[in-house]
């Protein structure tokens, strides 16, 4: 939600995408209904992308462009530039005035403006008088890495039935994985090992000891397929300061195992690539390292993900389940692995 720097009252507005909406012009239904699969690997793509968003957002009634609002409208839709994105992310924005509603205003852009999914809805004021709303809404895309996507919508009273409205159509983009960091397509053997680390217990408790589990797989299809999630993987883009995670979901993590994927050519040859994958904390920052991968060409690794900030990682589409699917055999690893 954008932030609320007032105090007073604040609330949801969950129907506002049922609303009516009023007149006004109509953005194009097919930037609604496509999911980009494009991945954005340079500012200048994100801005192209940011630049369409905003030229697609549509203006209400009784609306106009404005270079930009007073100093006491500004004050009320100021917000930090790019922070919700972990990734490097490219914003423009512009100012309306407007006499239409906020609501009306809010409803138009969530059921007609280019980025469909409403994520978050709020309004703030002080005294019991309403006077600022804001809206967050998101482009789903058909691959983590041609988005997150979103439009961040503030309106603040401007007095006399006048409304002054900020909108930010704002793009991610990401880093471009070199090719040297590619699971070579001449593996054909693979070795899976599972290292659990040895757990030491509490005094007069018994403790478990290093365990390790291997798995030999020479099947084409299979190696391809494991090779293919692994080459998959965007690369770690972490930042931001780390979230706020109950003591026990951090506490459940020590002693994870560690997943460990060797390629070669042939058994006896020398490794192609070497992936070492690791659960880390339950809770996370989102782009955080996930596994590391190194090869001939780069032997020093590079560190992979599989989740990306505000992209919301699918049930079964973790590294490991690529790996147990690939393998139809269960590693047995531990919930959130």
């Amino acid at each position: 939600m954008h932030g609320m720097r007032r105090t007073g009252f604040m609330g949801c507005l969950a129907a506002l995408a049922l609303a009516s909406a009023g007149c006004g012009k109509r953005a194009d239904p097919s930037a609604r209904a496509s999911q980009p699969s494009t991945p954005l690997y340079s500012q200048a793509a994100a801005g192209a992308v940011a630049d369409s968003l905003l030229a697609a957002v549509p203006l209400p009634a009784n609306t106009h462009r404005i270079p930009e609002p007073s100093s006491a409208g500004a004050k009320h839709l100021e917000r930090p530039r790019n922070s919700e994105f972990l990734a490097k992310s490219v914003d423009r924005h512009s100012f309306w005035i407007s006499t239409e509603r906020p609501q009306a205003i809010l409803a138009l852009l969530a059921a007609k403006g280019p980025a469909p999914k409403l994520e978050y809805s709020g309004y703030g004021g002080v005294r019991g008088r309403t006077e600022e709303w804001s809206e967050t809404l998101g482009v789903p895309t058909a691959t983590p890495l041609a988005g997150p996507r979103a439009l961040f919508v503030a309106i603040a009273l401007a007095g006399a039935g006048r409304y002054v409205v900020r909108t930010d159509a704002v793009a991610a983009w990401h880093r471009r994985r070199p090719a040297s960091s590619l699971v070579p397509s001449s593996a054909r053997w693979m070795k899976v090992t599972v290292v659990e680390p040895a757990i030491h217990g509490f005094p007069g408790e018994p403790s478990r000891p290093r365990r390790t589990r291997s798995l030999v797989t020479a099947a084409p299809g299979t190696v391809q397929a494991v090779a293919r999630a692994v080459n998959e993987l965007p690369v770690a883009e972490a930042g931001g300061a780390a979230p706020s995670c109950p003591a026990m979901s951090v506490a459940n993590t020590f002693g994870s195992p560690k997943v460990i994927l060797v390629f070669r050519r042939t058994a006896s040859g020398s490794n192609l690539a070497r992936v070492i994958t690791d659960s880390g904390y339950v809770c996370s920052r989102a782009g955080e390292a996930t596994a590391k991968v190194t090869t001939r060409e780069l032997p020093r690794g590079l560190l992979l993900t599989d989740h990306l900030n505000s992209v919301t990682l699918a049930q079964g589409a973790s590294l490991a389940d690529h790996i147990e699917s690939a393998l139809e055999h269960r590693l047995h690893l531990p919930a959130g692995f």
